[in-house]
Formats: structure tokens, C-alpha cells, sequence
């Protein structure tokens, strides 16, 4: 009797033991499951912020880079003798951006990226193109808001990183002739020079860089009178519609 009581309680215990382990494995599965649900709403909540806060920061730079654009259109007109009209329409593009920095020229708002990958690619610290046709009677009419040579007259100042000044020149006339439909590209040694003195830098620039006429290259071309197949590309070149 001893013995089979003693039997019965071994068994009693065995059971005991086994429901214990299984409510403990049930708690530690629970457990584990609630662990995993926590971590996976943690990183979808995650998820979700960091989409908000690309978004946001999406929104605010191109918020800043429309208001760091800035474009107007003015026009001037003037009467001159034996009934001449002198109008001048002048369209200016502001960006308020740094031109040494390289991401500068990764996002466009209203400067013309076409331009912008031209001054990039060459280094250009400053760009002057000008295309007239006829003449202009100082005597008569006095000087004009902007005076310019007849045909086309390009001057450009390079950046101090650039290395070989003379092929940056003829490689940006070319880039320059095929984007204004010009003959810019028979710019060469022979109709090239660098002033010393007649032109400065017209915006801003490093401290000492103006008197580096090293920078500088000038070209003209006198018999490249402008048409309208140089207004059609320049046309393009405006924020505005220009179909």
C-alpha cells in the first residue's frame, strides 16, 4: 500500500511538472509574439517618420529654391530723333545660390539648365554674350542702357580651379555656339585676347580676383550679325512660355 501510494504521488507530481512547462512555454510564446508585433509597428512607425521627414524636407527645399529664384521682365522705351523708338526688353533670372558649390546645379527652378550645365562643365565664374545688328548713332541718340559692338562679342571669367584657361575657352565657345545657333566657334587664338584692364568682373567675385586677368578671355566676331535663328534658342532659354 506504501508503495503504490507512494507510486500515485510520483505520477500527481509528473503531471504537475508537465503543466507548469506548458503554461510556461504558452507565456513565453505570447511573450515572443508580443515582442515582434512591438518591433515591427515600432519600425513601420519608424518607416513612417522617416517618409515624413523626406517629405517634408522635399517640400521645404523646393519651397526654398523657388524662393531663392527670382525672375522679372522690364521694358524701356525711348524716343529718338527722325521717329526711332530705342525699347529695350530686359529679363532677369536671379538665383541666390552659390556657384562653388557642386550641388548647386543638381535642381533647377528658373535658371535655364541648359546654361547652368554650360557654366559647370567649364568653370565659368562669369558669362557676357551679345548679338546686335546695324548701327547705333551715338551723336544722335547718345548711349544706350547696354552698349555693345556689331556681330557677336563673348567675354568669359573662369574659375581659379580651372587649370588650362585656353582650352576651357574653346571648348565653351563651341558648348556656347551650339546653344545660341551662333558661329562662336571660330573663335580662336587669332580673334581671342586677355585685357589687362578693360574689363572687370560685374558680380561677385573672390577678394584679388579681379585684377587676375589670367581668368579672362575676349572674343568678337564683327560679321556674325544676329537673326532670328539665334532668338528662337534664346527664347527657350526663359522661365516663361516660350512656344
Amino acid at each position: 500500500m506504501i508503495l503504490w501510494a507512494s507510486s500515485s504521488c510520483c505520477c500527481c507530481c509528473c503531471c504537475r511538472s508537465s503543466g507548469v512547462i506548458l503554461v510556461v512555454v504558452v507565456v513565453v510564446v505570447v511573450v515572443v509574439v508580443v515582442l515582434v508585433v512591438v518591433v515591427v509597428v515600432v519600425v513601420v512607425v519608424v518607416v513612417v517618420v522617416v517618409v515624413v521627414v523626406v517629405v517634408v524636407v522635399v517640400v521645404v527645399a523646393a519651397a526654398a529654391a523657388a524662393l531663392a529664384d527670382d525672375f522679372k521682365e522690364e521694358l524701356f522705351i525711348k524716343p529718338l530723333q527722325k521717329g526711332y523708338v530705342y525699347s529695350e526688353f530686359q529679363f532677369t533670372t536671379k538665383w541666390n545660390a552659390s556657384m562653388h558649390r557642386p550641388d548647386t546645379f543638381r535642381h533647377y527652378h528658373l535658371f535655364p539648365k541648359a546654361l547652368g550645365e554650360v557654366l559647370l562643365q567649364y568653370g565659368v565664374q562669369e558669362l557676357h554674350l551679345s548679338q546686335t545688328q546695324g548701327l547705333w548713332r551715338y551723336k544722335q541718340w547718345g548711349y544706350p542702357v547696354h552698349d555693345a559692338p556689331p556681330g557677336a562679342e563673348l567675354w568669359v571669367w573662369f574659375k581659379p580651379s580651372v587649370s588650362d584657361i585656353d582650352k576651357a575657352w574653346t571648348e565653351l565657345a563651341n558648348a556656347v555656339s551650339g546653344l545660341f545657333c551662333s558661329s562662336l566657334n571660330f573663335l580662336d587664338s587669332k580673334n581671342t585676347i586677355t585685357p589687362r584692364w578693360s574689363f572687370r568682373p560685374q558680380g561677385l567675385a573672390p577678394q584679388g580676383y579681379a585684377f587676375r586677368s589670367y581668368y579672362m578671355r575676349y572674343g568678337t566676331l564683327p560679321r556674325e550679325i544676329v537673326c532670328t535663328e539665334n532668338l528662337t534658342p534664346w527664347r527657350k532659354l526663359l522661365p516663361c512660355d516660350s512656344n
